[in-house]
């Protein structure tokens, strides 16, 4: 009931933003409240991007999410991002608009399924992220190369997921010693980039880079909760790494006269592995270190169409592979060192 809550929340904001968008023409004009913005957007190499995207995905099997116990080494999935950048208030100002600033609201839903799973087709995981509002400031150059550079702030952000349903029952009557990870955590991030893709038709490197600063201060950013049946508690090692870093690049090229470009996107992030044993039955001695770190690569790499004459939400419409490699960036199961996944993605911004 909780999620399907949260989904008709989130799509409703969602279309509020986007009728608030659609009558805007000159973006770079506008200002005030509940306007959008062309900058500070997730760029499509996010791994938890905030705006629509799905992937047909096949990657690693793990017996951890394996609800059929296959034994096979890949899988075929479909991932479903339901994110929101829903603008408040944004402004131009100083000669000839060389600064701005804009201010958003964001909200974020990943689910994972195992759509070709023959018995019961399982909901593996769903991740949810919101917050308070993020601020982003820009600062025009327009001198050769830098066209421009940004500081955007996220000054408190919460994550939440939850293992499906199918998947804690057969833990349960498997006999695993941790049957449920509560992933719950608080986060700061700052991410400064140079050359805001302003301009959606012309060419334009963009380069990112982030750091997030997490902390829950009753428990870390993940937990077994004894008392709600979900393991035994002593074999989650202490949270020791609380901060995430990342560079991200993308390219666009010129749009043609169809709005048809082409855009190539890659980010290199490093992360904490969590410090517990998913395959530890009961009785079973721990012999898993604390958490440790790992670089995660995620490439995307396709096309885009830009609806002509508009520029708001979903005035663009991408597809095309994506390649990610690291560990897996989902719900509990992220003390899963090497986890690789390759598929196909359509992407509405």
């Amino acid at each position: 009931m909780r999620t399907n809550r949260f989904f008709g929340i989130l799509l409703i904001c969602i279309f509020a933003a986007h009728a608030y968008a659609q009558n805007q023409s000159d973006t770079l004009a506008r200002r005030g409240w509940f306007t959008y913005a062309p900058y500070g957007k997730s760029l499509l190499s996010d791994v938890h991007p905030y705006y629509m995207r799905l992937d047909v995905i096949g990657h690693a099997n793990e017996g951890a999410f394996d609800f059929g116990q296959t034994g096979k080494a890949y899988r075929a999935g479909i991932h479903g991002c339901f994110g929101a950048d829903i603008p408040l208030w944004q402004g131009n100002f100083g000669p000839n608009n060389r600064f701005g600033m804009c201010v958003s609201q964001r909200a974020y839903a990943y689910l994972w399924l195992d759509i070709f799973e023959p018995v019961t087709a399982p909901v593996v995981n769903t991740d949810y992220r919101v917050g308070a509002a993020t601020a982003t400031f820009i600062h025009r150059l327009n001198k050769g190369f830098a066209k421009n550079y940004s500081i955007t702030w996220s000054p408190f952000m919460h994550e939440s997921t939850h293992i499906g349903d199918e998947l804690q029952i057969q833990r349960m009557e498997t006999g695993y010693a941790i049957r449920r990870v509560n992933v719950s955590y608080n986060w700061t991030e700052l991410v400064f980039t140079l050359n805001e893709p302003e301009n959606r038709h012309d060419a334009c490197h963009t380069f990112r880079a982030g750091l997030m600063l997490l902390w829950d201060w009753k428990e870390g950013w993940y937990s077994v909760k004894e008392s709600a049946g979900d393991g035994d508690a002593s074999l989650v090692h202490p949270r020791n790494s609380p901060w995430e870093a990342f560079v991200q690049y993308q390219y666009q090229t010129p749009t043609s006269p169809h709005g048809i470009q082409g855009v190539m996107s890659a980010e290199v992030r490093n992360r904490v592995v969590y410090g517990y044993d998913l395959y530890l039955k009961k009785g079973e001695t721990d012999t898993r270190g604390a958490d440790s770190r790992r670089f995660t690569y995620n490439v995307f790499l396709g096309m885009r169409y830009n609806i002509p004459g508009y520029d708001g939400f979903f005035s663009r419409v991408a597809f095309g592979a994506r390649l990610y490699h690291g560990n897996c960036p989902f719900g509990q199961f992220r003390s899963i060192d090497t986890f690789s996944m390759f598929g196909f993605s359509v992407i509405y911004q």
